[in-house]
């Protein structure tokens, strides 16, 4: 990775603070039915995941860590790697657009066709696993 690190900043965060932080990082206004369902969505991913990246409208990256799954010490930090070599990805041509982007469909403030959310779906699992590649060889 020869990226350079965006502006991030790395919250602490419960299960309830994913939806509303994926709101404010991505900007608009959805309605409050799409509101509803993408706030409950993000909070059953919280439940499993122990953090996510989020690009925000403004061009900086948030970074939330759902400290309470992370049940040992020695969580936290391939955690924080792991979602810190996020962070840096956001820094590549698109895949910040890409990932607003599709957070915005989501929210239904802008509609993606099938194969555009077929095709960023695609890249979100390879650079999972780059993530995965990066904390394995530095966390280890």
């Amino acid at each position: 990775m020869r990226e350079p690190m965006p502006d991030t900043l790395v919250r602490l965060a419960r299960p309830g603070d994913f939806g509303p932080a994926v709101l404010e990082a991505t900007g608009g206004n959805p309605s409050w039915w799409r509101t509803v369902l993408e706030n409950e969505s993000n909070r059953r991913t919280a439940r499993i995941a122990a953090g996510t990246t989020l690009p925000m409208a403004d061009g900086r990256v948030l970074v939330l860590l759902h400290i309470t799954a992370m049940r040992q010490d020695d969580q936290i930090f391939p955690t924080l790697v792991h979602e810190l070599v996020h962070a840096v990805q956001m820094s590549r041509p698109r895949t910040a657009a890409d990932a607003l982007a599709r957070n915005r469909h989501h929210l239904g403030i802008e509609r993606q066709s099938r194969r555009w959310l077929a095709d960023h779906s695609a890249s979100i699992g390879r650079d999972e696993e780059e993530a995965y590649r990066i904390e394995h060889l530095l966390a280890s």
